[in-house]
């Protein structure tokens, strides 16, 4: 009873002096205040349950608060302008092959080689979509039909890399007919979306613009992420890593510097005196295309770990040590707007566990905006003197407890020798 009673009154205790890191916010007093967590913060977690923040007012009275991911947002790309070619080799009912096409680094189309510069029959036109961020539904052809109307069926081809094309099969139309305009266009759903081949059926006025339309969608979660340089072995089979924080990490990434394949064992661990734990074993690549720089995917851990380790699985060693970035999902931490501001959000004190509140939370459009001052501190090593100087506080809260423990011992024995 009493170790518990000592815990909830540390608790009751603390102060923002107590820990290693601050941020000072300014909000609407009396509101339910947002913000997202900086990224600093994460940088300071000293815990492997991220429990190490807390939330003061300007008295220095605790507040209570929640963490939540940030919600999805839906929203609508704008229509954004695409770059078309006409390619001439149309009329032999053939498709361009990426020997056909010159492209950039990033896989852009620059120009179509060996073009004739004759107007075929059936016109047929290549559209570079490899510059948009989002992949687009539909697309718009602008044409410049000086008042003449038009009737022409087209046929939509759409490819990943300029060599293997695929058809979409949805017949379309591009009409002018008086005051009618048919100029839009479905596209497929497909992720291979880089390149489109638009086939007029006969001849027709030329587009004078081409626009990509998006539907509405949820916005990707936004990531934090932090690249950390490893520290390669001297026979290069082993590279360490530390990130010196217990990351809230996702993902983790191992970028190669240079074109390269290799096996290699992932591995962690919570401190340095502890066993490495295999995570996996996975094949690290990175190779040069028409498309621009493949290279392998992400790999999805559980882990908080801040330490990491890359072991060679073959014979070949790590040539260079490669970077290892890891992601994490933003958060946002949201608190009442209680006693006066500004609020001080504080990080690192391993010994302050996750605090336990129910926070009720109504819509988002209810919630105001906390807004960071520019006031901040980080000192790594007052937190290591913090938990020296508490140790010994509980050395002393043990002793004394020790000596009450014995006296009264002492005081029973007396009582019941008197007694005799």
């Amino acid at each position: 009873m009493m170790l518990l009673s000592f815990s909830a009154w540390a608790e009751e205790e603390l102060k923002p002096k107590d820990f290693a890191g601050a941020m000072v916010f300014s909000g609407k007093e009396g509101s339910l205040l947002k913000l997202e967590i900086p990224k600093e913060v994460y940088q300071g977690f000293t815990r492997q349950d991220l429990g190490d923040i807390r939330v003061f007012d300007a008295a220095e009275k605790p507040v209570p608060f929640i963490i939540r991911d940030l919600p999805r947002e839906i929203f609508t790309p704008a229509p954004e302008d695409v770059l078309f070619f006409l390619w001439d080799g149309g009329k032999d009912n053939s498709f361009p092959a990426s020997t056909d096409i010159e492209i950039n680094t990033s896989g852009g189309v620059v120009r179509i080689k060996n073009q004739s510069g004759a107007s075929p029959a059936a016109p047929v036109y290549l559209i570079d979509l490899t510059r948009l961020e989002y992949t687009p539904s539909s697309l718009r052809v602008t044409t410049e039909n000086k008042g003449n109307n038009f009737n022409v069926p087209v046929a939509i081809h759409y490819s990943r890399d300029l060599s293997n094309w695929e058809p979409f099969g949805k017949r379309q139309v591009l009409a002018v007919f008086g005051g009618n305009v048919q100029d839009v266009l479905d596209l497929p759903v497909s992720t291979n979306l880089r390149y489109l081949l638009l086939s007029y059926e006969r001849a027709a006025p030329p587009p004078s613009l081409m626009t990509a339309l998006f539907k509405s969608q949820e916005k990707n979660a936004e990531y934090h992420e932090l690249t950390i340089q490893g520290q390669r072995s001297g026979d290069g089979k082993k590279v360490n890593y530390n990130t010196e924080a217990f990351y809230p990490a996702e993902a983790v990434d191992f970028i190669l510097a240079e074109a390269d394949s290799i096996p290699a064992l992932i591995k962690y661990r919570f401190s340095e005196s502890d066993e490495w734990t295999v995570r996996s074993r996975e094949t690290l690549f990175r190779y040069n295309s028409a498309g621009g720089v493949v290279r392998n995917d992400p790999f999805r851990i559980e882990s908080k770990a801040p330490f990491w380790e890359l072991e060679a699985a073959g014979e070949l060693p790590f040539s260079a040590a490669p970077g290892m970035a890891i992601r994490w999902k933003a958060r946002e931490l949201i608190f009442p707007g209680r006693g006066e501001g500004p609020w001080t959000l504080v990080y690192g004190n391993a010994d302050c566990g996750p605090l336990d509140t129910n926070l009720p939370i109504g819509r988002d459009d209810e919630l105001e905006r906390a807004v960071f001052t520019g006031e901040q501190r980080y000192e790594k090593a007052a937190l290591v003197i913090q938990k020296e100087s508490k140790f010994r506080m509980y050395l002393l809260w043990a002793v004394l407890a020790s000596a009450v423990l014995i006296l009264s011992i002492l005081a029973y024995s007396i009582a019941k020798s008197m007694r005799k």
